[in-house]
Protein backbone atom coordinates (compact mmCIF):
# COMPACT_ATOMS: atom_id res chain seq x y z
CA UNK A 1 0.00 0.00 0.00
CA UNK A 2 1.12 3.50 -0.97
CA UNK A 3 1.94 6.41 1.61
CA UNK A 4 -2.10 8.41 -0.12
CA UNK A 5 -3.34 5.02 0.43
CA UNK A 6 -2.60 4.87 3.80
CA UNK A 7 -3.44 8.26 4.91
CA UNK A 8 -6.42 8.06 3.09
CA UNK A 9 -7.53 4.72 5.26
CA UNK A 10 -6.84 7.09 7.99
CA UNK A 11 -8.75 9.66 7.32
CA UNK A 12 -11.60 7.85 6.25
CA UNK A 13 -11.61 5.74 9.90
CA UNK A 14 -11.13 8.68 11.90
CA UNK A 15 -13.65 10.71 10.22
CA UNK A 16 -16.32 7.58 10.46
CA UNK A 17 -15.77 7.47 14.08
CA UNK A 18 -16.09 10.89 14.79
CA UNK A 19 -19.14 11.38 12.83
CA UNK A 20 -20.69 8.50 14.67
CA UNK A 21 -20.35 9.64 18.55
CA UNK A 22 -21.27 12.98 17.14
CA UNK A 23 -24.28 11.06 16.25
CA UNK A 24 -24.37 9.42 19.24
CA UNK A 25 -24.28 5.55 17.45
CA UNK A 26 -20.94 4.84 19.61
CA UNK A 27 -21.73 4.49 23.43
CA UNK A 28 -18.43 6.73 24.23
CA UNK A 29 -20.74 7.74 27.70
CA UNK A 30 -19.94 10.62 29.78
CA UNK A 31 -16.96 12.70 30.97
CA UNK A 32 -15.98 9.46 33.44
CA UNK A 33 -15.88 6.96 30.31
CA UNK A 34 -18.92 5.32 31.55
CA UNK A 35 -21.92 4.52 29.05
CA UNK A 36 -25.22 6.86 29.78
CA UNK A 37 -28.72 5.26 30.09
CA UNK A 38 -31.98 6.28 30.18
CA UNK A 39 -33.37 5.91 33.09
CA UNK A 40 -35.38 2.98 33.94
CA UNK A 41 -32.69 0.68 32.40
CA UNK A 42 -31.59 -2.56 33.89
CA UNK A 43 -28.16 -4.07 33.69
CA UNK A 44 -27.88 -7.62 34.16
CA UNK A 45 -23.74 -8.19 34.65
CA UNK A 46 -22.01 -11.79 35.03
CA UNK A 47 -18.71 -11.51 36.50
CA UNK A 48 -18.42 -14.86 37.04
CA UNK A 49 -16.72 -18.01 34.76
CA UNK A 50 -20.01 -19.64 33.92
CA UNK A 51 -23.08 -18.69 32.42
CA UNK A 52 -26.35 -17.94 35.20
CA UNK A 53 -30.14 -18.07 33.95
CA UNK A 54 -31.28 -14.66 35.43
CA UNK A 55 -34.99 -13.92 35.94
CA UNK A 56 -35.59 -10.04 37.12
CA UNK A 57 -39.48 -8.90 36.99
CA UNK A 58 -41.23 -6.04 38.56
CA UNK A 59 -43.19 -6.36 42.03
CA UNK A 60 -46.05 -4.03 41.19
CA UNK A 61 -48.76 -5.59 38.84
CA UNK A 62 -49.03 -2.38 36.65
CA UNK A 63 -45.89 -2.85 35.04
CA UNK A 64 -46.45 -5.97 32.79
CA UNK A 65 -42.34 -6.55 32.12
CA UNK A 66 -39.52 -9.08 32.66
CA UNK A 67 -36.10 -10.19 31.47
CA UNK A 68 -35.54 -14.52 31.56
CA UNK A 69 -32.39 -14.77 29.81
CA UNK A 70 -29.00 -16.81 29.97
CA UNK A 71 -25.97 -13.97 30.81
CA UNK A 72 -22.62 -15.57 29.49
CA UNK A 73 -19.50 -15.09 31.75
CA UNK A 74 -18.37 -11.87 31.42
CA UNK A 75 -21.14 -10.36 29.57
CA UNK A 76 -24.02 -7.29 30.32
CA UNK A 77 -27.37 -7.90 29.55
CA UNK A 78 -28.69 -4.14 28.95
CA UNK A 79 -32.50 -3.51 28.64
CA UNK A 80 -33.04 0.15 28.06
CA UNK A 81 -35.94 1.55 29.57
CA UNK A 82 -37.04 -1.76 31.02
CA UNK A 83 -39.55 -0.04 33.38
CA UNK A 84 -41.17 3.61 32.64
CA UNK A 85 -42.82 5.20 35.70
CA UNK A 86 -43.99 9.05 36.88
CA UNK A 87 -41.28 10.94 38.62
CA UNK A 88 -41.42 9.95 42.60
CA UNK A 89 -42.72 6.27 41.90
CA UNK A 90 -40.38 3.70 43.39
CA UNK A 91 -40.56 0.52 41.53
CA UNK A 92 -39.44 -2.83 43.06
CA UNK A 93 -37.37 -4.93 40.78
CA UNK A 94 -36.67 -9.09 42.07
CA UNK A 95 -34.17 -11.02 40.21
CA UNK A 96 -33.65 -14.99 41.16
CA UNK A 97 -30.64 -16.42 40.38
CA UNK A 98 -30.44 -19.87 38.24
CA UNK A 99 -32.89 -22.29 40.20
CA UNK A 100 -32.05 -22.43 43.75
CA UNK A 101 -32.08 -20.88 46.24
CA UNK A 102 -34.58 -17.04 47.24
CA UNK A 103 -35.05 -14.34 44.74
CA UNK A 104 -33.47 -10.63 45.67
CA UNK A 105 -35.06 -7.78 45.37
CA UNK A 106 -33.99 -4.18 44.43
CA UNK A 107 -36.04 -0.21 44.90
CA UNK A 108 -35.04 2.24 42.45
CA UNK A 109 -36.47 5.45 41.03
CA UNK A 110 -37.12 5.01 36.93
CA UNK A 111 -37.66 8.71 36.44
CA UNK A 112 -35.82 10.18 39.42
CA UNK A 113 -37.39 11.71 42.33
CA UNK A 114 -39.78 14.86 42.83
CA UNK A 115 -37.06 17.35 43.45
CA UNK A 116 -33.01 17.09 42.30
CA UNK A 117 -32.82 13.23 42.10
CA UNK A 118 -32.07 12.01 38.35
CA UNK A 119 -33.71 8.91 37.00
CA UNK A 120 -31.62 5.88 37.94
CA UNK A 121 -30.80 3.04 36.39
CA UNK A 122 -30.86 -0.81 37.95
CA UNK A 123 -27.53 -2.48 37.85
CA UNK A 124 -27.48 -6.22 39.30
CA UNK A 125 -23.71 -7.57 39.28
CA UNK A 126 -22.73 -11.40 40.60
CA UNK A 127 -20.40 -13.93 40.48
CA UNK A 128 -22.54 -17.12 40.53
CA UNK A 129 -26.00 -18.69 40.34
CA UNK A 130 -25.73 -17.93 44.35
CA UNK A 131 -28.03 -15.08 45.67
CA UNK A 132 -25.10 -14.20 48.16
CA UNK A 133 -23.07 -12.74 45.11
CA UNK A 134 -25.91 -10.76 43.51
CA UNK A 135 -25.37 -6.99 44.67
CA UNK A 136 -27.86 -4.20 43.45
CA UNK A 137 -26.75 -0.96 42.84
CA UNK A 138 -28.46 2.16 41.31
CA UNK A 139 -26.56 4.17 39.01
CA UNK A 140 -27.42 7.57 37.42
CA UNK A 141 -29.74 7.86 34.56
CA UNK A 142 -30.01 10.35 31.28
Amino acid sequence: MDRRQYIGAITAVLGSTSVAGCAGLLPFGNENGTPEYPGGTVLVENMGETAVNVSVTVTQAKYDTSIDASVSAGETLTRREFVTADPGDVVTLTAQLGSEGGPTEFQFLPAGGDGDSPPEVARLTFENAVEASATWTAVGGT
